[in-house]
Order: C-alpha cells, then structure tokens, then sequence
C-alpha cells in the first residue's frame, strides 16, 4: 500500500499474528501455489477480518482524523 498511515501500519503488523495462527493450521511447509481455495479463502478472511477489527480498535482509542 503507498501512503499508507501509521494506524494502518500499526494493524497490518498486527493481524500478522492472526495470519500466523491460520499458517500453523494450514502448515508452513505449504507453497502458495499448493494451497487449496478453502486455504486461500481462510487466510483472506484472516487479513480482512483482522485489519478491520484493528483498524476499528485503533480508532476508538485515538481522535478521528477528520
């Protein structure tokens, strides 16, 4: 992402640790290009789950930035 804000940066470091547990279930030994559309799907759901549910945390705790 260009440009991306500090709060961004902040959740993106964070949901690595959701995309981490969802990697341990799947197996890191896996390629990408191995992984099966049930293993893709989870590990999107994962990243967009995740970075709403930071980005949301990080906003209630700051002031709106508009």
């Amino acid at each position: 992402m260009q440009g991306t804000t500090d709060e961004e940066r902040l959740a993106i470091a964070l949901v690595m640790k959701r995309l981490g547990t969802t990697m341990d279930e799947i197996g890191w030994n896996k390629r990408l290009c191995d992984l099966d559309a049930t293993e893709v799907t989870a590990l999107i759901e994962e990243v967009l789950e995740g970075y709403s549910a930071e980005m949301s945390r990080i906003a209630a705790g700051g002031e709106v930035p508009f």
